[in-house]
């Protein structure tokens, strides 16, 4: 578990995050939701050992995340953030060869190959190894990072310790058949590893789907945090996103289903 006490991140002398609680289950999807500037990259950096903390801390079972080198936090999480730019031409494979950089074992060529190749498949992908990963598009190269992280994650599962897998907005620029694939691969890792995500998400419906857990953010303070039904409500949504929506159950999937409404006909959602 990462347990999460009264933290709160500043930068260039200003407050982003003022004292969060909570705590990141194995096995769990943690969806984190809020409007633009609210804070959440901040803090999911912050989470993945990437941003120091002002005040309060961050334990990972039970051990001060300040403790970790970076091999050893290679060895428990995985990260895709939220743009990735490389100054460099490099072909999609050498991209999540990345991902057995954090293996401290030998991996044989052949060994590397399969990896890579399974992962490909996870992401949907199959093909592009010898494509420039600067001319994909941006949806493809989140598969692609994501991908890396399944190589990742597949390298170090001998390392005897949780594993976690951080997202910022991974279905950013992807086609809805495409967010349900990638979801699909993160419930994949979640019940085959048994791996703790935290993810951002700017689809509320995405979110209530996907998640055990959603936290809302405003303003850099956690305010609610609950699952998808106690947490979705109009009173929230308005609050946090400041949206009116109507609030239906989701005809096939047993979470709220959001349909959002502008300004003008709030009063249909009352």
């Amino acid at each position: 578990m990462i347990s999460v006490e009264k933290i709160s991140i500043k930068k260039r002398n200003v407050q982003i995050i003022h004292d969060a609680t909570f705590q990141i289950m194995p096995g769990k999807i943690t969806v984190l939701v809020g409007k633009n500037g609210a804070g959440k990259s901040t803090l999911l950096e912050a989470l993945a050992g990437n941003n120091p903390v002002s005040s309060g801390v961050i334990s990972w079972d039970g051990i001060l995340l300040r403790y970790f080198n970076k091999q050893s936090l290679a060895h428990r999480r995985a990260v895709v953030s939220q743009s990735v730019k490389l100054g460099f031409p490099i072909r999609v494979e050498a991209v999540i060869e990345m991902g057995t950089y954090a293996s401290e074992n030998y991996i044989p060529s052949l060994k590397v190959k399969s990896l890579i190749q399974h992962a490909l498949s996870k992401v949907d992908l199959q093909g592009f190894e010898d494509r420039w990963f600067s001319s994909l598009s941006g949806g493809e190269q989140k598969r692609v990072l994501l991908a890396k992280c399944i190589v990742q994650l597949n390298c170090t599962h001998w390392a005897d310790n949780n594993k976690y897998l951080f997202l910022d907005e991974p279905t950013a620029n992807l086609d809805l058949q495409q967010q349900f694939k990638l979801i699909d691969t993160i419930k994949y890792l979640v019940r085959r590893r048994h791996i703790g995500v935290f993810m951002i998400l700017h689809d509320i419906n995405l979110a209530a789907q996907v998640a055990d857990e959603i936290i809302f953010i405003k303003e850099g303070r956690l305010s609610v945090k609950g699952t998808p039904h106690q947490v979705i409500t109009k009173d929230h949504l308005k609050n946090h996103l400041d949206i009116d929506a109507i609030i239906q159950s989701h005809p096939v999937f047993d979470c709220p289903h959001i349909i959002s409404l502008p300004e003008h006909y709030a009063l249909l959602a009352s």
